[in-house]
């Protein structure tokens, strides 16, 4: 049946200590500029191709040279600039054709022969082929609509809905785009010059080298290339590559069910953010989250034996999935984090929600 997009008020605050820890070392790391890693993202329909004016007279420039992303070593999490190697941990990491910084573990070829124990669900791995990555927004994508999805557009708005209520999204600021797939939404949020920098980032080098190749796709976003508004950089989420408080947003569109370890990849979402930041994402529910549609308020809680089972049991996950979720489980999850303001919209199984980093 069809259902109607159901949207909560925030959660009240949690209480904070008033004093914050002083970073390791009792002081900040130095803000190095990483050099450029720059493509061109492919026009998007409805949105702009350029990234936006300068303001206030303000040479656009450097307003750039601000808001780039600012990068860590994925070992020691010091400050690292792309090409360079890591004065503590003397690692060097590579680019990808030229365009992507690898800044994984296993970057060119570290690992050797070492692999990780198989995960008991096949979600990260199947997302690693280049078959996958090259019908994900040829079908697969869309496919998400018996679910609930609303479609890339229409997802992409509510998307924006909420990172604007939280004070961002007024061009400028720093967007983390993690677990972006072959780009879909990274490329909406570059075109649409709400942003001074968007960050592709994926673990899976395919839908990395696909995101390059549909933002290399139309000559009109050339002027992003001009001004550095758009990087690629292939990144574990549960080791972001990114300075502590360097990242205005982060947004994870239908990701987290992928997630290996989604605690491990809260915390760095959590850690990345400044304070006042946004977490915006999207992912599947499971099937009994249904219910409440269906038979009204209550009907969810009253179910909520079941759907432990059913999420437990991993029944219906596929190779595609990680898990499903429950609201609960993403609201104790986000919290635990230190995120707050838990605010969504649901229809059937499909939830986006937002949470905040304290100020």
């Amino acid at each position: 049946m069809s259902c109607a997009l159901v949207r909560t008020a925030p959660s009240a605050p949690r209480a904070r200590a008033a004093n914050r820890a002083p970073p390791a070392g009792g002081r900040r790391a130095s803000r190095q500029t990483p050099a450029r890693l720059i493509a061109t993202p492919r026009a998007v329909e409805g949105g702009a191709s350029s990234v936006g004016p300068a303001v206030d007279g303000v040479d656009d420039t450097h307003r750039r040279e601000r808001a780039r992303p600012q990068l860590a070593c994925p070992i020691c999490l010091r400050a690292f600039v792309a090409g360079t190697t890591c004065a503590c941990c003397a690692r060097t990491f590579p680019t990808i054709d030229g365009k992507i910084l690898d800044l994984c573990l296993d970057a060119g070829g570290a690992n050797g022969t070492y692999t990780d124990p198989p995960l008991r669900k096949s979600g990260t791995t199947l997302f690693q082929s280049e078959a996958i990555a090259n019908v994900y927004e040829n079908g697969w994508r869309q496919s998400f609509a018996w679910a609930g999805f609303p479609g890339e557009s229409t997802e992409w708005e509510y998307a924006m809905e909420y990172v604007k209520a939280a004070g961002h999204g007024g061009g400028g600021g720093v967007l983390l785009d993690v677990s972006c797939g072959s780009g879909l939404f990274t490329r909406r949020f570059a075109a649409s010059g709400a942003f001074d920098h968007v960050v592709a980032s994926d673990y899976s080098a395919s839908m990395m080298r696909q995101t390059v190749t549909y933002c290399d796709a139309d000559d009109a976003t050339c002027s992003a290339v001009k001004d550095g508004a758009l990087s690629f950089v292939r990144a574990d989420v549960g080791r972001l590559p990114f300075a502590t408080g360097s990242v205005d947003v982060v947004h994870a569109g239908a990701a987290m069910h992928c997630w290996p370890s989604p605690s491990a990849a809260m915390v760095e979402v959590a850690r990345v953010l400044r304070p006042g930041g946004v977490f915006v994402a999207s992912t599947f529910m499971d099937p009994t989250s249904m219910l409440e549609d269906v038979f009204g308020a209550g009907a969810e809680a009253a179910a909520a034996p079941l759907a432990e089972a059913f999420v437990n049991s991993g029944v219906g996950t596929g190779g595609a999935f990680n898990q499903f979720w429950r609201e609960k489980d993403l609201r104790d999850l986000t919290g635990m984090c230190g995120l707050e303001g838990f605010e969504r919209r649901r229809s059937r199984q499909f939830i986006l929600f937002r949470v905040n980093k304290p100020l």
